[in-house]
């Protein structure tokens, strides 16, 4: 079996070669350097060294993927399945979602793929949930089922915040008035960092410099700025307040795992924080949750585990 995983962002696309079941080394390129996914895909099997056009394809992209068709409106790309076989020769091809990729790849993870956070008790026939915090926030499942698990993918960063304390709710009425409607993606994303800052910042009656999403990580990290410190504690408070949520709505008693490209930046103070406490503190669900395990995806090219589980389920 040979296919072609790409794992499409809206600044980098990133693909690899699954050959006898072996990934091979991921290949990084620009989105911006090519005017449609047909374009990079054939670069990519051309750097990749391909002798010949692998049987399958499976593409995952940062984005809506309606059925056979998958659009990247900044990019400007307009995937389809026939135009992949057509264009460039695959026998069998799939596009997903990235969510719903990194869904598939949830039972495969290793130890090694993640480090676990609370209790490590995990229901084998329970469904598994995944959401990351990056330029956006995505949500999507794992369901069991034969011969493999279903994946489903949701909007579920678009509801909305709720507060669970005093702080947070005269936070989030400062972010309001920005907004109008506060979701979850305003506050638990690289932009909602800055967000989070400048609203702490509002309530608290403080003048300060606007700072990106890496700066207030940093500051917040070595301690030295206090109110950078406040936000990434109440970043981690917002994430329990999130993921236990997302357990409950699934009913993901095997486990919720936390992705995306923010988490890794800090995942001791992610460990160390009162994420897995407001994660548990649903009132007369405490006990419920309190049994739901808690990991972050530590794997760097961990879409390309639910890729190639795509490509066999092709095969």
């Amino acid at each position: 079996m040979s296919a072609l995983l790409a794992d499409i962002g809206g600044t980098n696309a990133r693909f690899a070669l699954l050959r006898a079941g072996a990934q091979g080394p991921v290949l990084h390129l620009s989105v911006a350097d090519y005017a449609t996914a047909y374009d990079a895909a054939a670069t990519a099997m051309e750097q990749l060294g391909c002798t010949e056009v692998p049987a399958s394809a499976v593409l995952a992209f940062a984005g809506p993927v309606d059925g056979d068709r998958a659009v990247m409106t900044n990019a400007g790309w307009d995937t389809t399945v026939g135009e992949l076989r057509q264009r460039l020769g695959f026998s069998r091809v799939r596009l997903l979602n990235d969510y719903g990729a990194l869904a598939l790849g949830l039972e495969h993870l290793t130890e090694g793929d993640r480090l676990r956070i609370g209790p490590a008790r995990p229901n084998a026939r329970g469904a598994l949930a995944v959401l990351g915090p990056g330029s956006g926030l995505g949500v999507a499942a794992l369901f069991p089922a034969e011969p493999h698990g279903l994946p489903l993918v949701s909007e579920g960063g678009h509801a909305t915040m709720p507060a669970a304390d005093g702080l947070e709710a005269e936070l989030l009425a400062a972010l309001r008035e920005d907004f109008g409607h506060v979701s979850a993606e305003r506050v638990l994303s690289g932009p909602g960092l800055v967000n989070i800052h400048r609203g702490l910042a509002r309530v608290q009656g403080r003048t300060v410099a606007p700072l990106g999403s890496a700066e207030i990580t940093r500051l917040g990290l070595e301690g030295g700025d206090d109110l950078c410190r406040l936000v990434l504690e109440r970043f981690c408070l917002f994430l329990g307040s999130f993921a236990g949520d997302v357990a409950l709505n699934y009913g993901a008693q095997g486990g919720v795992f936390l992705g995306g490209g923010i988490l890794p930046r800090f995942p001791d103070f992610l460990a160390a924080s009162a994420f897995r406490s407001r994660f548990e503190d649903k009132g007369r669900f405490r006990d419920y949750l309190s049994a739901v395990p808690t990991w972050l995806i530590t794997r760097d090219d961990a879409a390309f585990v639910g890729l190639a589980a795509a490509a066999r389920q092709l095969a």
